[in-house]
């Protein structure tokens, strides 16, 4: 029996005073939590309340930004602490034992675990220090919380909303099947019906997108709230000069009047350079591994609707920055047979003008 193993559970609701900051090392981790016990006193829980960090991916380019919190019986709220619910969420847990300089490998643990099941995550992840002796470290005990990201709940809801109840119950067949503990073929099988499923209820591509995108992963708020600010403060292509500076986590989008062309980068683009065959330079070049394995032979058995999820990604990033409606359309996409993916946004008509600077050609 595996003393240690990965678990999935749904965590509760629970408040917590937190205090959000950008930092280089986990050296900087220890002093924060010293002053929130001075902010909260008595309003944490427990004997000691079990100290937390939520780390949020995505969110810098360099270093972490993450929130250490405590669980808290009262709002407490002053300049930099402030009280918030963690709402209930699915993951994975996995407890580390000893030095936090080694939880990286715990934590990979639970990501190669993910690979091998019927699950996604999103950019969250929670550390809960059962046990943090500072003169001690060997005798730490930490909870690694992988927050998971639920595509298939999004999804069901996506197809009430835009195509009915009835529609819903259809597409969302079979999904009683798919459990903790199914595995990676098994779900990818399921979503390869569900595409089918989704293809036979309406033809209409617009409506696929609104359903499909619905799942999208979470762009990563931070980026969002930074983009939004640029575009309140100036002009709309200050944005894209923005995008232009960080090539991992943007694409060189072209503007033409008010429309948006663009080419995702390739996940892997030496890989995608490199590649012997069709195959492996496909492979390289998409970042979701539920398309992977259908990517061996075209025309794949997966249909090209399950590539509006990655539309969701760049609608929610660009209404998240104008607060307005987009509409995302595919042009080209590798399960369609090409050789790379590209796409349009449109953007609301005011926002028509001046083309943008010179970015990437799609």
């Amino acid at each position: 029996m595996n003393p240690n193993p990965i678990l999935y559970t749904k965590l509760d609701p629970i408040q917590i005073a937190c205090l959000k900051t950008r930092i280089e090392t986990r050296d900087q981790i220890p002093p924060l939590f010293e002053r929130l016990r001075l902010t909260c006193g008595d309003a944490i829980t427990g004997d000691a309340g079990d100290a937390m960090v939520i780390f949020h991916g995505g969110a810098v380019k360099d270093g972490f930004v993450v929130e250490a919190a405590f669980p808290v019986s009262r709002p407490v709220e002053t300049a930099e602490v402030h009280t918030r619910t963690l709402e209930a969420a699915p993951a994975l847990t996995m407890f580390h034992h000893g030095a936090h300089q080694t939880i990286r490998e715990t934590v990979l643990k639970v990501y190669a675990y993910l690979e091998q099941h019927a699950w996604t995550t999103t950019l969250f992840r929670r550390e809960i220090y059962r046990v943090l002796d500072p003169l001690q470290p060997e005798n730490n005990l930490t909870e690694v919380q992988v927050i998971l990201h639920e595509w298939d709940r999004l999804l069901a809801e996506g197809a009430e909303k835009v195509l009915g109840t009835d529609a819903r119950q259809i597409l969302m067949q079979g999904i009683e099947s798919i459990t903790p503990a199914s595995s990676f073929e098994d779900y990818t099988a399921w979503i390869q019906g569900a595409m089918d499923r989704l293809d036979a209820l309406t033809v209409d591509d617009e409506k696929k997108c609104l359903v499909v995108s619905h799942c999208a992963h979470v762009f990563p708020q931070e980026r969002i709230d930074h983009l939004r600010a640029i575009y309140e403060n100036g002009a709309f292509d200050d944005i894209l000069h923005e995008m232009y500076t960080d090539e991992f986590w943007y694409e060189k989008p072209v503007r033409r009047g008010n429309v948006l062309y663009m080419r995702k980068n390739p996940y892997n683009p030496e890989g995608y350079q490199n590649g012997a065959t069709p195959a492996e330079r496909r492979k390289a070049y998409c970042h979701c591994a539920f398309v992977h394995p259908y990517l061996d032979q075209i025309p794949a058995r997966l249909s090209p609707t399950f590539c509006f999820c990655g539309a969701g990604w760049y609608r929610r990033l660009w209404e998240g920055i104008l607060g307005q409606p987009v509409k995302i359309e595919h042009v080209e996409t590798l399960l369609r047979g090409h050789d790379q993916c590209t796409l349009t946004i449109t953007l609301p008509l005011e926002l028509s003008g001046e083309c943008s600077p010179e970015g990437e050609k799609v």
